[in-house]
C-alpha cells in the first residue's frame, strides 16, 4: 500500500490518497455496504457503537464511535451523488449536543491502479487548520482500518 497527503493551506481542504491492493469493485463495496463498512469505520482505538446507512443519492448515513475513554462521538450527512465503484460525494457533520456543526464536504474517487485501486479522498470545506489537522489524523486512522478490513487474497 502506497500512502500520499497533500493539503491545501489557504482552503483548509484536506486530500489523502491510498492505493489497495484489491479490485476497484470491492473497495468501493467497503463503502457502500453496511455491513463492510461497520467492520472500518472509525479511527483505530474507537469503537463503533451505532450507525445508520441510507446509501443513495440524498440518502442520510450517521454513526457513533465511542473512545477508550468512553467519550461518544457522532458524526452524520448525505449521500449528494454516488456513481456505482467511481465516485461517492457527501456531507459530513460532527454533532453535539444534539447540534450540528458546520459541514463539510467529502468526494472520495476510485481508480484503477496496476497495485489494485486507488482511493482519493478530498474534505472541502474545512474551517481552519486545527480542523484540518484533526480530521486528516481520524481519516488516515479510518483509511488504515480500511486497509486492514479488506480480504487478505483480494
Amino acid at each position: 500500500m502506497t500512502v500520499e497527503t497533500k493539503t491545501v493551506a489557504e482552503t483548509f481542504d484536506l486530500t489523502l490518497t491510498r492505493v489497495f491492493n484489491a479490485p476497484r469493485a470491492l473497495v468501493f463495496q467497503m463503502w457502500a455496504d453496511a455491513e463492510h463498512k461497520s467492520q472500518w469505520w472509525r479511527p483505530k482505538v474507537f469503537t463503533l457503537v451505532d450507525s445508520a446507512e441510507n446509501f443513495r443519492p440524498g440518502g442520510d448515513w450517521m454513526s457513533i464511535m465511542e473512545a477508550p475513554s468512553g467519550n461518544r462521538y457522532r458524526m452524520e450527512g448525505t449521500y449528494k451523488e454516488i456513481v456505482e465503484n467511481e465516485l461517492i460525494v457527501f456531507t459530513h457533520h460532527w454533532v453535539e449536543d444534539g447540534q450540528r456543526g458546520p459541514a463539510t464536504l467529502i468526494t472520495v474517487t476510485f481508480e484503477d491502479d496496476t497495485e489494485g485501486t486507488r482511493l482519493t479522498f478530498t474534505q472541502a470545506l474545512i474551517e481552519n487548520e486545527a480542523d484540518r489537522n484533526d480530521q486528516q489524523n481520524g481519516w488516515n486512522e479510518f483509511l488504515d482500518m480500511l486497509n486492514a478490513s479488506l480480504p487478505e487474497e483480494s
